[in-house]
């Protein structure tokens, strides 16, 4: 079996380079296809920066076809800050800019000065832009016509003649007006007015009403203490929230003790089982015996090297894999 070693990697997931890599560290992003390198050093080991170093689809190559993306910046504008003037120059933006600084947009476009168009034949009606020449023949063509000021508005008051006799109507002049009007006020008793003592029979008292049937009232809000009617509702929720959504199976105070084991000293003897336990956070410090611990682990005397100061004297290692793990 060969020796594998393994660089740092990632598989899928987000693209870029690893938050965090040694000195001098690779490590392989798939989803990029970038390799980083881990430069610099902060006199623990750790990079001081992380920069790519290759990778297919992340650097322009210098022949055959590839597409770039994403906008690009370039130190030394093309040509050397000169316009392009042959078919395979670069155009610079400042160049465009002022090819297109003088040309109105096709949306909206806002003309200046005096803009022309041709004049559309005389009865065009369409979008086509009509021109002064346009609508002045078309005026032509309506004629002197006969809303004269002097005819239609003899008096000179603004208002046309035959609409001011509407605005002095006389009351017999008015047809389909009622004979008689309603009194602006009434009184009348209980007993004059049709099922209402029978409609008032069907209420309540406001003091100590006795309702009958199944009466409705708005569900208060959760935890509130007035004198507002609790509904089934209310009700239910104070439950509900005074067992906190038990289970079933938990939601009665036997039900809570046969949980427990029925033991009043639940809490003791719990204690006491954990008494005879490791620590989780001794982290094996508080065992007995650790030679024997190791032993019966099967670990030898690498067991109790450091990581970062192991020692192998004698025989030989085949088939090891060294991984650099993921990011």
């Amino acid at each position: 079996m060969a020796n594998t070693i393994q660089l740092k990697r990632r598989v899928s997931g987000v693209a870029g380079a690893p938050a965090t890599l040694k000195s001098g560290e690779l490590a392989h992003n798939e989803v990029d296809d970038t390799l980083y390198v881990g430069k610099g050093d902060d006199g623990a080991g750790n990079a001081t920066s992380i920069v790519p170093m290759a990778g297919s689809g992340g650097f322009v190559a210098r022949v055959g076809t590839q597409t770039v993306g994403g906008a690009k910046t370039f130190s030394l504008v093309p040509k050397s800050s000169q316009d392009a003037n042959g078919g395979t120059d670069l155009v610079r933006k400042s160049q465009l800019d002022a090819l297109l600084s003088g040309k109105a947009p096709l949306a909206s476009p806002g003309f200046s000065g005096s803009p022309t168009a041709p004049t559309p034949v005389a009865g065009t009606n369409s979008t086509q832009i009509a021109t002064t020449a346009f609508v002045n023949d078309a005026i032509v063509g309506f004629g002197a016509g006969d809303m004269a000021k002097s005819t239609y508005d003899s008096d000179n008051d603004g208002k046309v003649d035959a609409a001011e006799v509407a605005d002095a109507v006389p009351w017999s002049g008015i047809t389909g007006k009622p004979t008689s009007f309603t009194p602006s006020g009434h009184s009348h008793g209980i007993s004059q007015i049709t099922g209402l003592q029978n409609a008032l029979n069907g209420k309540s008292a406001l003091t100590s009403p006795a309702f009958t049937g199944t009466p409705t009232a708005p569900t208060a809000s959760t935890g509130t203490n007035t004198t507002q009617i609790a509904t089934t509702g209310f009700v239910s929720a104070a439950i509900a929230a005074l067992i906190d959504a038990a289970p079933g199976a938990m939601n009665t105070l036997n039900e809570l003790a046969a949980a427990l084991g029925d033991d009043p000293n639940f809490a003791s003897s719990v204690t006491n089982a954990l008494a005879g336990k490791l620590a989780a956070g001794s982290n094996l410090s508080d065992l007995p015996n650790k030679g024997a611990a190791r032993s019966n682990l099967g670990l030898g005397s690498m067991a109790t090297q450091a990581s970062s100061s192991v020692a192998i004297t004698g025989g030989s290692i085949n088939g090891i894999a060294l991984d650099g793990g993921t990011f």
